[in-house]
């Protein structure tokens, strides 16, 4: 009787032991494959930062939202680069909201693997539009009713012109 108690104490000793061993062996996989997704997500995301939207500030709203994880910096980016044409810019946006919605889709795929704001940050890109219906290309201050004056900077300037509509040193991206 005794013999079979100790058994059976044993048994259940062992049992315990292979089952704490399964859980922890479960979650290293877990936690390995979690770490293979959100490096996919991380790169994929870098990918879509370093994609460069001519002539758009990369503070731009519609432009900020398209990165998981690091926000982006306050510089201007590619404003100089004045032979950009509408078609450049909206093939741009297009490349980095396509890159930046495969790094969404890993981290709302995996869920589980990351924190909710990366959660939210997924959500939010991959709600934002996938492609530009117009560009507002930069343009330099002229009169509102098109009068190409040589007193602008000057007080008055335009004044009998429906007044001033000031430079735009950065193209705006709209959508539908």
């Amino acid at each position: 009787m005794i013999s079979s108690g100790l058994a059976l104490v044993t048994l259940v000793l062992l049992a315990s032991l292979g089952s704490c061993a399964w859980d922890a062996w479960t979650e290293d996989q877990n936690e390995a494959m979690c770490q293979l997704h959100r490096t996919h997500a991380l790169a994929l995301s870098d990918k879509a930062r370093a994609v460069q939207i001519p002539l758009v500030l990369a503070g731009d709203p519609n432009v900020s939202i398209l990165q998981l994880g690091t926000k982006f910096t306050d510089d201007l980016g590619a404003l100089d680069d004045t032979s950009a044409t509408e078609l450049d810019i909206s093939t741009a946006y297009v490349e980095k909201r396509d890159l930046a919605g495969q790094a969404a889709r890993v981290v709302l795929d995996h869920r589980e693997c990351f924190d909710d704001e990366f959660n939210a940050e997924a959500s939010r890109i991959d709600q934002a539009p996938t492609e530009v219906s117009t560009v507002e290309m930069p343009s330099a201050a002229h009169c509102s009713d098109g009068w190409p004056s040589t007193s602008i900077g000057k007080q008055g300037a335009c004044s009998h012109h429906g007044g001033l509509i000031p430079a735009r040193s950065s193209a705006t991206l709209f959508f539908n």
